[in-house]
């Protein structure tokens, strides 16, 4: 089949998304060519090219933009790299498409709910149309879930979390987002009393300091870490559609490690 079948299939039924204005776009190559195998990742990284290639992969479907960002002034270094991945895909004739819009809403499979259903709390079913998931439950301290936390992200790269504020403060509720696109604000307004960010969605001067002075415990997780549970599901997803297609997961090198002085 061509490739431009599978985007189709992803595509299909995903009335969450405008593609008159989506992220969810070719980014590189000949989506009209034959597939030979799919590979998936949260962002296609030169270590995830190079296992594709080593596997005679030439569809990658990428959650993130593997083109780091657009405009038309961008650091000479990372438009060194940009045209050095480009190199590389056009060598080996590999399509890139990203997968955004669509999988992070896409309902029980997807980014939103697969990092909901990880975590361990009583999560309530999210609206389709909103990024964010709600839980609310027998009072416990904020430690307790930064560690159920901590222990659903272990096998995925992060074993542990950061937590700003009082960690021994007891809540009945938590609030998380989808990566980068958590806004501390959608959570708080649902009277959420402890709330969980993306390391790179979030910034200390406004979100850190609206939490300390409302008393409202951060945690912060890695936006690469907290999504990849939710695109390692696209692999079973895609094999059911396509029950003869191989399609394979590209690890992209997100390892983080915890270095302390004791």
């Amino acid at each position: 089949m061509n490739i431009d079948t599978i985007i189709a299939a992803l595509n299909k039924n995903a009335d969450w998304v405008d593609f008159n204005y989506t992220r969810d776009v070719v980014m590189f190559g000949d989506s009209n060519q034959k597939v030979n195998k799919v590979g998936v990742c949260w962002v296609a990284t030169i270590p995830a090219i190079e296992q594709a290639i080593k596997q005679d992969i030439n569809f990658i479907i990428s959650h993130e933009n593997c083109f780091y960002e657009e405009g038309t002034m961008l650091p000479r270094e990372l438009l060194e790299a940009k045209k050095e991945k480009m190199e590389l895909l056009k060598k080996h004739n590999i399509c890139v498409y990203r997968c955004h819009d669509v999988w992070d809403k896409i309902p029980i499979v997807g980014v939103s709910d697969t990092w909901a259903s990880i975590i361990g709390l009583p999560f309530v079913p999210r609206d389709i149309h909103s990024y964010n998931s709600f839980a609310t439950f027998e009072s416990m301290t904020v430690e307790m879930i930064a560690k159920k936390i901590a222990n659903a992200l272990a096998p995925y790269g992060q074993s542990s979390v950061t937590v700003l504020g009082n960690l021994n403060k007891q809540v009945q509720s938590c609030g998380i987002g989808t990566g980068a696109a958590t806004d501390v604000f959608a959570l708080v307004r649902k009277n959420m009393e402890c709330v969980v960010l993306s390391d790179d969605g979030s910034n200390n001067w406004i979100a850190g300091q609206y939490c300390i002075d409302q008393d409202i415990p951060l945690i912060l997780v890695h936006h690469s870490v907290s999504e990849i549970p939710g695109v390692q599901t696209m692999v079973g997803y895609l094999q059911t559609l396509f029950t003869d297609l191989p399609v394979e997961y590209l690890e992209e090198g997100y390892k983080y490690h915890s270095v302390s002085d004791h």
